[in-house]
C-alpha cells in the first residue's frame, strides 16, 4: 500500500470519533447510526435492541444508507482481522480497534517514507554488522590471558568465521572464566564485546582486578566469655577461676560448648606482608589465589582459628585479602623422655619454643637433655623459618652434645696419645639446613645441611669435623589394593682435621702432623605397607603387613661418634648394643593386628604386633659381618596421646628371651 493512500485513512481514523455529534437522526427503519457508537454488545452478537440489525458478519454494515465510513472500516477489518484485538466484537469496539491499527500502521509507513539519510545509513550499517563474519578476536586490556588461550576459546565457541552472536560470545566468556578459575584468577571476568566494522575484529573487554598497595590486611581477635550474671567479658582463665570459686552442689562442671562467647579485636604478631609474600600477592599485579598455599599457611600453627579470609574491593578499584583470625599461643614448654642417639641410654628432655617470633612463622627453640649417667647435659639452641610450611625454609642450630663412652668402653690414657682410641667426651658446633634446595619439580622433598663441629676426648685431644649432607625423599608410591611404598636416601661428605691437644707438651710432641681425613657415608631405606584385610574385627580397622629394609655404608675415616650413632640406629629389638658400625643391612617384618577393648571410654587404637628382625653389620671395612636376628610379639597403645610399646622377643644374639619398653609409634607414611 502506498503512502498517499494511507493519508485519507489516517485522517478518517482521527475524524470518525468527532463525527457522531454532527450526524442527524435517521428515519430509516433500520435505526439510528448513533447506536453504533453508544452501546456495547454483551454477548458478542448484535441483538437489534440498539437499532443495529442483528448479524453474524460485521460486513453487513456496508448496506447502510448515507454513511460510507463504516463500510470502509469494515472492509479493512475483514482484510486485516488478524491485526485487530481478539476481543473486538463490532459496534464501538470495532471502531476503536480499527483506529489504533490504522494509526500505528500509518505512522510506520509515513516514517519509513520520510527517513533521513543518516538513519538509513545507520540501518544499513547495522544490517551489515549483523551479517559480517568475525575475522579475529582480541582482548586488548588483559595482562594475563595468553593469545593461544584466546584463540582456542574463540574457535571452540564458534566466534571466528560467523556473525557476532550473543550465544557464541557467552560460550567464549565461559571458556575464559574457566581458565581464570583454573589459574587462580577468581575475580577476573569478561565484561563486554564490540565489533570493529572495518576489520571484522571482535574486541573483548575483561575485568582483571589488581592487588592493592597493601595486599593483605589482618584483623586479629580473641574469644572471650560473656558472664551470664554481669554481662562482662572474661577470659577463659578468669571465668574458670570464678566458676571454680562458686562451685557448690548447684554448680557442676561446664564445657566450652556451654559457654556464651564472643570475639573482640586484639593485637597480633603476624605481619601481613609475610602472608602476602607467601601467597605471591604483589601490589599492582593481578589478584591470583592459591588455595593450596593458603591451606598450608592456615595450618602452619600461627593461627588458632581462621574465621574469614576473603578478597575485599578498595576505593581505588584494587583488591585486598582480608583475614579475620585468632592467633595461637606463641610460647610452649614441654617435657619428655627419650633415648640418646650417641649413648643409647634413656634421658629426660625439656623443650621451650617461641613460635612466630618475628611475625613470619619463625620459631626459636631451646632443648636440654640429660641422662642419669651423663656427666653434662646436651643443649641445643635453634632458629627455624619454615616459610609457613611451604617449599623452602631453613634451620640454624647451635649444639653441645654429650657423647661420652660407656664405662665398659673407656680405655685408660696411653702414651703416645691416640685420638682414635681415646674416649670422646662431647661435641660442639653449628648446623645450617636448607629445605628443598633442589627444584620441587625435579625432587619433591630434599634437605641440604652443612655442619662444623669440634669434638673433645677425655684426655683433652680435639678434632675439627666439617661435613655436608643431602637427604631426598621420602618418595611415596601408591600400589594396588590401597598398598603403598616409599623410599628415601641420604648421603654425607666430610673431612676430619686433627687439630691440637690440651695435654702436656711432651704428649703434643708425639702427635702426628696435621692432615685431612675425608670420609663419606650413604644410607637408603624402603618401607612398604600392605593392608591384608580392609576391615578386621568390630572396629573396622585394617590388618596390616609392614616391611622395612635399610642399607648403610661408609668409608674408613668415618668419625667414631657417627659410627656409634649408626650402630644404635640399626640395632634390632632385644639385642645388645652394636657399638660402632660402618656398614649394615637390616630388615623388619611386622604383622599388625588391631584389637578392640570393650570399653566405651577407651580409644580403640590397641594393636598386637608379631615381628621379626634381622641384621648384618660390620665395624669397619676390614671386619667381617656379624649376624643378628629376633622374633617376638608386642603391644601398642596410646595413653594420653603418648604412643607406648612393649615387646617380648627371642634373640639369636644370646639365645634368651628379652623384653623391652619403648616410646613412639611404629613406622608409617
Amino acid at each position: 500500500m502506498k503512502t498517499s493512500s494511507l493519508v485519507p485513512l489516517l485522517l478518517l481514523a482521527l475524524i470518525v470519533p468527532e463525527c457522531q455529534a454532527f450526524l442527524p437522526p435517521s428515519n430509516s427503519p433500520r435505526g439510528r447510526i448513533g447506536g453504533l457508537f453508544s452501546q456495547p454488545f454483551t454477548d458478542g452478537r448484535n441483538s437489534g435492541d440498539n437499532g443495529v440489525p442483528p448479524s453474524d458478519d460485521i460486513g453487513h454494515l456496508q448496506a447502510w444508507d448515507g454513511f460510507e465510513g463504516p463500510t470502509l472500516l469494515a472492509s479493512i477489518i475483514r482484510k486485516n482481522d488478524t491485526d485487530a484485538p481478539s476481543g473486538l466484537r463490532g459496534g464501538g469496539d470495532v471502531v476503536k480497534g480499527t483506529q489504533a491499527t490504522l494509526s500505528s500502521t500509518a505512522k510506520k509507513k509515513v516514517a519509513n517514507s520520510f527517513k533521513s539519510k543518516e538513519v538509513k545509513k545507520e540501518e544499513e550499517l547495522l544490517h551489515q554488522l549483523k551479517n559480517m563474519p568475525i575475522q579475529r578476536v582480541v582482548v586488548p586490556n588483559s595482562t594475563v590471558l595468553p593469545n593461544e588461550v584466546i584463540q582456542l576459546a574463540a574457535n571452540r565457541a564458534g566466534v571466528v568465521g560467523h556473525p557476532l552472536q550473543s550465544t557464541s560470545i557467552q560460550s567464549f566468556a565461559k571458556s575464559l572464566k574457566e581458565w581464570y578459575i583454573r589459574k587462580g584468577y577468581i575475580l577476573h571476568s569478561v565484561t563486554g564485546a564490540t565489533l570493529q566494522s572495518e576489520t571484522g575484529t571482535a574486541i573483548i573487554t575483561v575485568q582483571e582486578p589488581a592487588v592493592s598497595k597493601d595486599p593483605v590486611g589482618i584483623t586479629f581477635c580473641k574469644e572471650m566469655v560473656v558472664d551470664e550474671e554481669t554481662g562482662n567479658l572474661l577470659t577463659f582463665r578468669q571465668y574458670k577461676d570464678k566458676h571454680q570459686n562458686r562451685r557448690t552442689l548447684g554448680f557442676d562442671k561446664i564445657t566450652k560448648a556451654d559457654l556464651n562467647t564472643t570475639f573482640v579485636p586484639t593485637a597480633g604478631h603476624t605481619r601481613p606482608n609475610r602472608i602476602a609474600s607467601a601467597l605471591g600477592l604483589s601490589p599492582g599485579n593481578p589478584f591470583q589465589w592459591d588455595g593450596i598455599r593458603w591451606q598450608q599457611i592456615a595450618s602452619s600453627g600461627i593461627f588458632a582459628q581462621v574465621l574469614r579470609a576473603t578478597p575485599q574491593p578498595m576505593q581505588d578499584g584494587t583488591v585486598q585479602l582480608h583475614i579475620l583470625a585468632t592467633e595461637a599461643p606463641t610460647r610452649h614448654l614441654e617435657y619428655g623422655l627419650g633415648k640418646s642417639l650417641y649413648t643409647g641410654s634413656w634421658e629426660g628432655e625439656l623443650d621451650f619454643e617461641h613460635i612466630n617470633l618475628l611475625g613470619g612463622g619463625e620459631s626459636l627453640g631451646l632443648s636440654v637433655r640429660r641422662g642419669t649417667k651423663d656427666a653434662e647435659p646436651s643443649i641445643r639452641l635453634s632458629f627455624t623459618d619454615s616459610k609457613f610450611g611451604l617449599g623452602g625454609g631453613y634451620d640454624l642450630e647451635v649444639f653441645s652434645d654429650f657423647i661420652g663412652d660407656q664405662p665398659e668402653e673407656m680405655q685408660e690414657g696411653e702414651l703416645p696419645p691416640d685420638y682414635d682410641h681415646d674416649s670422646i667426651l662431647d661435641r660442639k658446633g653449628a648446623t645450617v639446613r636448607l629445605r628443598n634446595p633442589i627444584c620441587s619439580r625435579i625432587v619433591r622433598n630434599s634437605v641440604a645441611s652443612g655442619s662444623l663441629e669440634r669434638t673433645a676426648t677425655k684426655t683433652g685431644l680435639h678434632e675439627t669435623i666439617g661435613s655436608t649432607t643431602l637427604a631426598v625423599g621420602p618418595f611415596v608410591k601408591r600400589l594396588p589394593y590401597d598398598a603403598r611404598s616409599s623410599i628415601d636416601a641420604k648421603c654425607s661428605l666430610g673431612t676430619r682435621l686433627f687439630a691440637a691437644s690440651s695435654t702436656t707438651e711432651e704428649a703434643n710432641a708425639l702427635l702426628p702432623p696435621l692432615k685431612l681425613k675425608p670420609y663419606t657415608s650413604a644410607t637408603a631405606t624402603t618401607r612398604q605397607i600392605f593392608p591384608l584385610l580392609a576391615s578386621f574385627g568390630p572396629g573396622g580397622r585394617p590388618l596390616i603387613l609392614a616391611l622395612k629394609h635399610s642399607i648403610t655404608t661408609a668409608t674408613p675415616n668415618l668419625p667414631r661418634h657417627e659410627a656409634k650413632a649408626q650402630g644404635i640406629a640399626h640395632n634390632i629389638r632385644g639385642s645388645s648394643l652394636n657399638g660402632r658400625v660402618a656398614s649394615a643391612l637390616t630388615g623388619t617384618t611386622e604383622l599388625r593386628v588391631p584389637i578392640d577393648i570393650p570399653v566405651v571410654q577407651i580409644r580403640q587404637d590397641t594393636n598386637v604386633v608379631f615381628f621379626g628382625d634381622w641384621l648384618f653389620a660390620a665395624k669397619d671395612s676390614q671386619s667381617s659381618f656379624r649376624r643378628k636376628s629376633c622374633v617376638g610379639v608386642g603391644v601398642r597403645k596410646s595413653v594420653q596421646g603418648i604412643p607406648l610399646k612393649y615387646d617380648l622377643c627371642y634373640s639369636s644374639d644370646d639365645g634368651k628371651f628379652q623384653s623391652a619398653f619403648g616410646l613412639g609409634a611404629d613406622f608409617d607414611f
